[in-house]
């Protein structure tokens, strides 16, 4: 079985720096064009069903696919990424600066702090740990379509890794992930980050004769 983890396309909060988590965000007119590159790449794979967020930024990055490929799809609120509650729309280094300080303050690991109205780290690890089970038992090959930090967690839980792990995870807008799940039920990473797929070639006008 062969396992495709997509990161949703860009958006102008993403340019920005700021945390988006469960705001609705659409994608900016870059993210649109990723998403029509996305589809040309993924068209061709050997993928049979679809798990999607259902926020709007990864139905549209999603939208181009689907209309080249007629194929099942479960959009769910379980892979959204982090909610940051009434922290959404900050600044993300401003957000770590309160992160680390909310930490300190309560003697707590990072991980289980939460923002006003927001999940920790913890929260959306035990949220994605039901689809971490079911990829290890489909049989089919299935698209994964999320948001950064919450497939870096995943990433992390299908290789067997520890709640630290996900930090050393980046995913980038579009970029194309695959794994192969081998007969012992365990992951080999076959690519990270793939976005070779986004780079367009310019050709130069002809010379005027």
């Amino acid at each position: 079985m062969r396992l495709t983890l997509v990161r949703h396309g860009q958006t102008a909060w993403n340019t920005a720096g700021l945390a988006q988590g469960h705001t609705d965000i659409e994608l900016d007119p870059d993210g649109l064009r990723q998403a029509r590159l996305l589809a040309e790449r993924l068209v061709r794979s050997p993928i049979e069903t679809v798990l999607s967020s259902d926020l709007t930024r990864c139905r549209q990055t999603l939208a181009p696919f689907l209309d080249r490929r007629e194929l099942p799809v479960e959009f769910s609120a379980g892979l959204r990424e982090r909610s940051f509650g009434q922290m959404e729309g900050t600044d993300y280094a401003e957000l770590h600066v309160w992160m680390h300080s909310e930490a300190a303050r309560l003697g707590c690991p990072l991980r289980m702090v939460r923002p006003p109205d927001g999940e920790s780290v913890r929260d959306v690890w035990e949220r994605l740990s039901a689809f971490e089970i079911a990829l290890r038992q489909t049989p089919k090959d299935t698209l994964v379509l999320s948001h950064g930090g919450s497939l870096a967690q995943l990433l992390a839980q299908l290789l067997r890794g520890s709640e630290e792990t996900p930090r050393a995870f980046r995913f980038g807008n579009c970029s194309v992930t695959t794994l192969i799940r081998r007969g012992d039920g365990t992951f080999l990473l076959e690519s990270f980050n793939d976005s070779r797929h986004l780079e367009t070639v310019h050709e130069d006008p002809p010379l005027a004769r």
